[in-house]
């Protein structure tokens, strides 16, 4: 179990019993695991940046920018959840009206707990030069949601040191005791020592105050935490209204560093979002489950304020290193709204953890994507009316009215069919095979599309009932649409095509027996690569060795590969020679879904038609020969 960051461990005893006090709970009942944020992204209604996140009692606190112009931003909200799916907000935390010097400007809030009290830092009024009020201060609060008041009557850093402007600072607390505070614009990065107090600076064991540890490529926005003993400092690299805006990181063995760049953690992506940066970590308490919190830019929106909240699971490989983090496109609509989704025509509600529409004449809802080659998949409920619903994708010049939009449609009907179409502002029917389908009965949609080729798959995810030949649309936007019925649409996800090339398990956290050696853990087993021998593969020489892989959701399977001993390079009788596959919706009740007995190929496929999130390797026979331990070095899941 890795450590979890500091601001969230050393809080923890005094948050437990503060939430007490407030009547909650001491810690969430069912720790979050989520592939990203399965209700959707953006999680907050608004425009918010910058966010810093912390973990008091049972909750978990993101505390952002309110992304507005300068003469705007004179307050400062925050956001709480226990689930990481609902979240309250708490309005004006922070105001300049308990801030004598703050005049607008109030940036980056950074929250930490000590001495019974809440603390919050926050950078103000921009200062350009060393001549000009502002900088950053801290304010000071009985309780999480505040009211926030100004503790020093003065910025607590109001000057330019080493190049650094004083704003976008994070705080951290070792596990020593000793607090930090990290901070700096224009290119500059450093950190200081709070004192016990946390209200004033301390020194360097050289004397000095302010340490400079700016990494290569460092724009603005630091963030520290630990994890496993190593220090990690992340930053925003880029411009930040532009697409080039991203997170890098370096690993220390001190909280000074020195921090060398080791690549980027988080950048755009021309199909969900652009200018994603400024970020924090959470850590969920007690577990190795980590998010990444940062914010990030509508693909339609220009306006560089235009910036909203989101998260995404963030996975660490064996040696420490952060894998590159996928920015999903989910929404389950647990969280009972549809922040990110704009409509045209039709009446649609989030209610009841579904996306509900009323009968139309081609209400439709999209997200603010714009993929080419995707797989989509949906359940899709007719619940009343003869006509269809179902999914629109590659969609461009979208307006109200029954065809208003350029792009593809692939809906189901009551009246029996599966239709897909191709709309601009007119209709072309592609194809209509019949299929039974009863109101009221929830079915999962999928269309998957790769450049002309077109399949749509109803509840069966092997075999397409549509499959078409059309290049007219190449990208564009997706979303939900009505035409003469009145639906419900629920568990949204949008990703590259899942199947021939997309590996579910990849960088999924798995478990398993007892390795071989420390560097021959589970995780090894699903990092996308057979080539370091050794180094790179599940190694255990248990008797009914097993591994485990967390998919993060349920999810629809329909191939398995396992990559055995000779596909890493190694003789070819330590192959796996007899073992089952099991999946599970719950990781308690399981489904035998392959058994193998006689195995001695290389790399071994597995085609099935299952369900689950958690999927089990369980080894009978480890080799060809007497050899005891088994070798794993990939176990590949696709759907």
């Amino acid at each position: 179990m890795g450590h979890r960051p500091r601001r969230i461990a050393v809080t923890t005893l005094l948050a437990v019993l503060a939430g007490m006090l407030l009547g909650a709970p001491a810690a969430p009942a069912a720790p979050p695991d989520y592939t990203t944020s399965e209700a959707g992204n953006p999680f907050a209604d608004g425009w918010y940046a910058d966010p810093d996140t912390v973990v008091y009692g049972d909750r978990f606190w993101v505390f952002p920018t309110t992304s507005k112009s300068y003469a705007e931003q004179t307050y400062l909200d925050a956001f709480s959840s226990t689930d990481l799916v609902n979240w309250t907000k708490h309005a004006n935390v922070l105001t300049k009206a308990n801030v004598s010097w703050a005049a607008y400007a109030m940036w980056a809030p950074a929250p930490i707990q000590r001495n019974g009290k809440y603390y919050l830092y926050f950078a103000a009024n921009d200062i350009q030069n060393n001549s000009s009020l502002g900088g950053i201060g801290v304010a000071v609060a009985s309780q999480p949601q505040g009211p926030y008041v100004d503790a020093l009557g003065r910025p607590l850093i109001a000057q330019f040191q080493n190049g650094a402007q004083p704003i976008d600072q994070d705080v951290f607390i070792d596990d020593d005791g000793q607090a930090y505070l990290y901070y700096g614009g224009w290119g500059h990065a450093n950190v200081v020592k709070l004192n016990a107090d946390m209200i004033s600076l301390g020194t360097h064991p050289d004397g000095s105050v302010y340490k400079e540890i700016t990494p290569a490529g460092y724009t603005e926005g630091p963030q520290m935490f630990k994890r496993n003993g190593k220090y990690y400092l992340m930053w925003s690299e880029g411009g930040w209204t532009g697409p080039d805006y991203s997170v890098a990181y370096a690993i220390a063995n001190s909280p000074l560093g020195p921090f060398t760049r080791l690549g980027r953690v988080l950048a755009q992506d021309s199909a969900v979002a652009r200018g994603s940066g400024h970020n924090s970590v959470v850590n969920v308490p007690g577990t190795d489950t980590w998010y990444i919190v940062y914010h990030r830019r509508p693909l339609s929106e220009t306006d560089g304020n235009h910036r909203q909240l989101a998260y995404d699971r963030m996975v660490f490989n064996a040696d420490g290193t952060i894998a590159p983090v996928t920015m999903r496109v989910r929404d389950n609509f647990a969280d009972n709204n549809a922040y990110g989704w704009r409509t045209y025509g039709g009446s649609f509600a989030a209610t009841g953890g579904r996306y509900t529409a009323g009968s139309s004449l081609g209400g439709k809802a999209l997200l603010d994507t714009n993929f080419g080659d995707l797989t989509y998949d949906a359940d899709v409920t007719v619940t009343s009316g003869g006509g269809d619903a179902g999914l629109i994708f590659r969609v461009t010049n979208a307006g109200t009215g029954a065809d208003a939009y350029t792009g593809y449609y692939a809906g189901i009907s009551p009246a029996g069919r599966v239709v897909l179409g191709r709309v601009n502002n007119n209709w072309t029917q592609l194809a209509a095979p019949a299929m039974t389908v009863a109101v009221g009965t929830t079915y999962r949609l999928r269309v998957t599309a790769i450049g002309s080729s077109i399949k749509v798959y109803v509840d069966d995810m092997a075999t397409p009932k549509i499959s078409v030949t059309d290049g007219t649309y190449g990208t564009g936007a997706t979303g939900v649409r009505v035409f003469n019925a009145a639906a419900a649409f629920d568990n949204v996800a949008v990703g590259p095509p899942v199947g021939a090339g997309t590996n579910l398990a990849l960088n999924r956290p798995a478990t398993g027996t007892t390795p071989c050696t420390a560097s021959e853990g589970p995780e090894k087993a699903v990092n996308g690569a057979v080539n370091g021998g050794n180094a790179d593969k599940f190694c255990s020489a248990v008797s009914g060795a097993w591994l485990r892989v967390d998919l993060g959701a349920t999810r629809a399977i329909n191939r398995f590969e396992v990559a055995h001993a000779q596909a890493g390079g190694e003789s070819s009788t330590f192959n796996t020679r007899a073992f089952t596959i099991a999946v599970s919706a719950d990781g308690v009740t399981w489904t035998q879904a392959v058994n193998v007995t006689a195995n001695t190929a290389a790399t071994s496929t597995h085609p099935v038609n299952v369900t689950g999130r958690y999927v089990r390797l369980n080894v009978g026979t480890p080799a060809q020969n007497a050899d005891i331990a088994t070798r794993i070095y990939e176990l590949r899941v696709f759907g």
